[in-house]
Formats: structure tokens, sequence, C-alpha cells
């Protein structure tokens, strides 16, 4: 249990300097000849159980930091992936609203036009002096032919507007979606980044596992 005691500070401490832990190995400290004699081992094979430890601590440490960085740049992308996502939903948008806004203006236009031309056969046809039923049945006739105009530049304008929708509903799915997997991305990075305590436990089981090994041979 004596053992298990320092190993585990010695984990603790793992983020320490090389040469700090040497020092305390070699003195009267963790490692020190006051803990010799209660390893149950010599005092050459304690040395190389010590320094086997520091050299797992620090190579834990320099492990952990690249990993962590790698994550941490894992997860930075990830994250701009997100905003790429929004971005590109706003271009998008702004393309879909504008051809809408054209499609309104150019049947705005054609409205007009057509309401024009109903307006001026009417006129010609007024101004020809024909007998009554027969310029009624003409005006009519007129009057039929640019409502069934109007009727069908209001479907398609209504039309436009139904796949404007469509198109707009279908571009924040694809943004979801992609930022749903950066998401993903950026938790996964983040579920490998190790802390203090990673570095302690796997510096006390490397230091278990020698100490097992050697009191063996002992």
């Amino acid at each position: 249990m004596c053992f298990l005691t320092a190993l585990t500070a010695l984990g603790a401490g793992a983020g320490a300097t090389t040469a700090t832990a040497a020092t305390t190995a070699g003195g009267g400290g963790l490692f020190g000849t006051s803990f010799l004699s209660g390893l149950g081992l010599g005092t050459e094979v304690t040395n190389a159980l010590v320094a086997d430890l520091v050299f797992t601590g620090t190579k834990n440490v320099v492990d952990t930091r690249r990993l962590n960085a790698q994550a941490k740049f894992e997860a930075t992308q990830a994250a701009k992936e997100a905003e790429a996502a929004d971005s590109a939903l706003a271009i998008e948008q702004e393309g879909l609203a504008a051809r809408l806004k054209e499609e309104r203006k150019a049947n705005a236009q054609e409205q007009l036009a057509l309401a024009k031309r109903g307006a001026q056969a009417a006129g010609a046809i007024r101004a020809s002096e024909r007998a009554g039923l027969t310029i009624d049945m003409l005006l009519g006739d007129v009057e039929r032919q640019t409502g069934e105009a109007t009727n069908l530049l209001d479907q398609t304008l209504a039309s436009t507007v139904q796949q404007y929708r469509r198109n707009t509903l279908g571009l924040d799915a694809k943004r979801k979606n992609r930022r749903n997997i950066a998401e993903s991305k950026r938790n996964q990075a983040l579920g490998k980044t190790r802390g203090n305590l990673d570095i302690a436990l796997g510096t006390l089981s490397s230091g278990l596992s020698s100490y097992t090994s050697l009191l063996g041979q002992a």
C-alpha cells in the first residue's frame, strides 16, 4: 500500500519536469533512501523503477499535449464548418430572394402590359362603330382572353412562390445537416482531450506494471 500511495503521488505530479523528478528520486523525497526498504526491491532495481516512472510520466505529458493540440485543432475546424454552413445558407437564401423579387417584378410588368393590351383592344372595338350585339360579343371575348391570361400569370407567380418556399426549406435542412455533422466532429475532437488525471492514471498503471514485473524478478 505504501508503494501505491507513492505511485499515485508521482502520477499526480507527472507534469513536473524530468529534472525535478530525478532530483526527488535521488534525495530524501518520495523515492529517497527512506522509502527504498518498503518496495521490497534492491536499490539498483528501485532506481531503475523510478527512472522508468519519470520517463513514462514525461512521455505521457508530451503525448497528452500533442493529442490535446490536435483535438483543439479539429474542434476549431469543426466550428468553422458550422459557421460556413450558416454563411452558405445566408448567401443561397439571398440569391433565392433576389430571383423571387425579379420574378414578381416581371410578373407585375406582364400583368400591366396585358391590361393595357386588353384596354386597347376594347377601345378599338368600340371605335369600330359596329352593331351593339357584335360589339358586346367582341368586348366579352377580349375580357375573357384577358382574364384567362391574367389567371395564368397569377398561377405562374403562385407556383414560383411555392417553389421558393420549398427551396428555402431545403436549404435550411441542408444547413442543419451540415451543422449536425460539424457538431458531431467537434464533440468527437473534444472527447479526445486528456487532463492531468489521465496522465496520473497512465503513469500509475505503468508503474504498477513495472513494479510487479521487477518484484517477480527480485
